[in-house]
Parts: C-alpha cells; structure tokens; sequence
C-alpha cells in the first residue's frame, strides 16, 4: 500500500482505495489531504487499471470535515487559496470519470458528510452519523450534494439546521445505501466496489459519463442520448467480446445477468 502522510491508495481488483489516515485529526481535510486526495484521483483518472475509487476511513471514523485550525489560523490570500484547494477537489469528485463509493462510519459532520454526497454511492456502518454541520460555523455547507440525493424538504431542513441523522435515518432519506454492521464496512464497500469494477475501466468510465449527463436532460434528450451511447457500445470490440461469453454462460444455465440475485 502506497500513500502520502496523510493518505494510503491502493489498487485491487481494479478498484482503487483511497484510504484516509490523519487519525491525529481524525481525517479532517486540511492542506495535506486535500492535495493528496486531488492528486491520487487525478492519477487513476486515466489509468485502465482502476475501474472505480473507494473513499473510506476507518472503521471507527470517516472524516472530521474541514481542518478548523487552518481557517483559524489563515487569512486574506492563504485563505482564498484554502478553499480554492477545497472547490477544486468538490469539482474534480463530484465530476469524477469513474464511479465512486464512499464508505463512512462514525461521525462524518460538515465537509466530512459533503465528501461522501459527492460520491456516486454511500456505504455506512451502523455508527455512522450525518450533518451539515457547517451553519453551526457560520458556513454553508454542501446543499447541492444534499439535494442530489434526497427530498427538498430534508435537505434543506439538514442544511438550515445542522443537526445530524443517524445512519439508519440517512439511509431512509436516500443519503447512504446501504448500512451494514459495526466491523463490516470496508469488507461490504469494498465487495460492492469490484463489483462495479467488473465491467472494466472502459465501460465503467462510459456508464458515469451516461449517469452525470443524462440526468441534466429532458427525458426526451436523454433518450436519444442514451441510445446514442448505446450504439458506440455496440461497435466496440468489449460488446462482442462480452455477447458471445453471456451467450454461453446462458446455454450452460449460468445467467449473467441474475447470477447475484441467486445467492
């Protein structure tokens, strides 16, 4: 396992771990993580090794949030180039080519929670706690992160208070996924991010494409642009290669397709 100080990456089955490791400060983004954090996904974000990204902590904690001492402790110019750092790594996640999961347990407040909004897909163990915790700052938090994945109506009552669910509540408003016991989150992310990684980086990096663009668009748009993306599948060499393994998988009665839902 490689890493900076504060981040350890690896790569297995083609997913790629970004794992968090400043426990000092229980993983709250300051200068050093943030960098190392845009600089790994820029790294995998062309390499066909790494099909999709897991973003995890550890079983106890996920990430504290923004480093407070750093805007205690900056202004003026150091500060703008603070939460320039920030936005560029919100963009370069929230628009990242390949899918994302994240895999939060214990409190994840502020920055911590907008992290994990940003992935594609959130995994929460059963001591995971959510908030926008940033009003209680006199800050904003993440409301767009928010909103993506559940109602108007509770996001901005999250957004507007700060107060925090938990993850069972998190999960019943479309925040998280799935929760799984204590103990178990990096196993069950971990199992749910090679299965997307299956597919391989090439078609992995086209269904994202489909899945952050089609839903800025009408149902008509995006149903032509669906099926535009359909027909360049259907000319590259991976659709053939794929068809004649599904075929014969299914004359051997091994579907494909249901081969997970039997087990």
């Amino acid at each position: 396992m490689d890493g900076h100080d504060y981040l350890l990456t690896s790569i297995e089955d083609g997913v790629g771990i970004l794992q968090l490791n400043h426990p000092e400060k229980r993983n709250a983004l300051g200068w050093e993580l943030h960098e190392a954090l845009i600089a790994a996904l820029a790294d995998w974000a062309y390499d066909d090794e790494v099909a999709a990204v897991l973003i995890i902590g550890n079983e106890d904690y996920f990430c504290a949030g923004w480093a407070l001492d750093v805007l205690q402790g900056t202004e003026g110019d150091d500060r703008n180039r603070f939460t320039d750092l920030a936005l560029r790594l919100m963009t370069d996640l929230y628009d990242y080519r390949k899918p994302t999961v994240a895999a939060v347990a214990g409190v994840a407040p502020g920055y911590g929670m907008d992290v994990a909004n940003m992935c594609d897909i959130t995994i929460a163990s059963e001591n995971a706690v959510f908030g926008s915790t940033q009003v209680k700052y006199a800050m904003n938090g993440f409301y767009h992160g928010m909103l993506a994945k559940m109602n108007t109506q509770r996001a901005r009552r999250m957004f507007f208070t700060g107060d925090p669910v938990s993850a069972h509540e998190a999960a019943r408003v479309g925040l998280v996924d799935e929760v799984v016991p204590v103990g178990r989150l990096r196993d069950t992310a971990l199992t749910l991010a090679k299965q997307i990684a299956e597919a391989g980086a090439e078609l992995t990096t086209i269904l994202k494409e489909v899945a952050l663009r089609a839903q800025n668009m009408d149902h008509i748009g995006a149903t032509a642009y669906e099926l535009r993306v359909t027909h360049d599948l259907l000319q590259r060499g991976l659709f053939t290669r794929q068809l004649d393994e599904g075929l014969k998988r299914l004359k051997s009665g091994a579907s494909r397709a249901t081969e997970r839902s039997a087990r």
